[in-house]
């Protein structure tokens, strides 16, 4: 009599979990390379890094609790307009650090939020922290406190057109 090997075939919460693990330790891969430039000496620092680094983000958010639901043209038009942005406002700031009277009007900028969501939120306080001449203090409920170089500049415009850029990504319309 023969016995035949029975292949385990994996449930596909299982998949998801292992296709979530794996792209999290791959993208750290991805991440330590580019940043040491390939350097093959660095991966005696590099792999410990990494494994720790997969291990906080599985407990910081566990396999399968969060779904990528963007939309991919949504996502290239964004970096597009955070890439374009980014050297928009370089320029202004060090135009304004330069100029000899300092052209500088800096505070605080509450902002309404108009998209719901806690991940399109928390992505638009922390994109408006790496845009130059702007960073975000505060999140609250529906409102972010954002401390800008020039208060006098249209704040709430830009941060209303990042916001619409965002809500591209993830394909929602916003309110109001």
């Amino acid at each position: 009599m023969t016995r035949h090997k029975t292949k385990k075939v994996r449930s596909p919460d299982q998949t998801t979990k292992l296709l979530d693990v794996t792209l999290r330790v791959a993208s750290f891969v991805v991440i330590w390379w580019l940043l040491t430039q390939g350097d093959t000496e660095s991966w005696v620092v590099g792999v410990p890094s990494i494994i720790l680094a997969a291990l906080l983000s599985l407990h910081t958010l566990p396999p399968g609790e969060w779904r990528w639901n963007i939309h991919p043209l949504g996502t290239l038009q964004f970096l597009l307009y955070f890439l374009r942005q980014s050297v928009i406002s370089s320029v202004d700031v060090a135009r304004r650090v330069l100029h000899p009277a300092m052209p500088l009007q800096p505070g605080l900028v509450e902002y309404k939020y108009r998209i719901t969501g806690e991940h399109a939120r928390v992505l638009m306080a922390n994109t408006t922290s790496l845009l130059p001449g702007t960073l975000s203090v505060e999140l609250a409920d529906d409102k972010l406190l954002v401390h800008s170089l020039d208060v006098g500049a249209d704040v709430q415009g830009e941060l209303r057109i990042l916001e619409k850029r965002i809500a591209a990504i993830y394909g929602v319309k916003l309110e109001g």
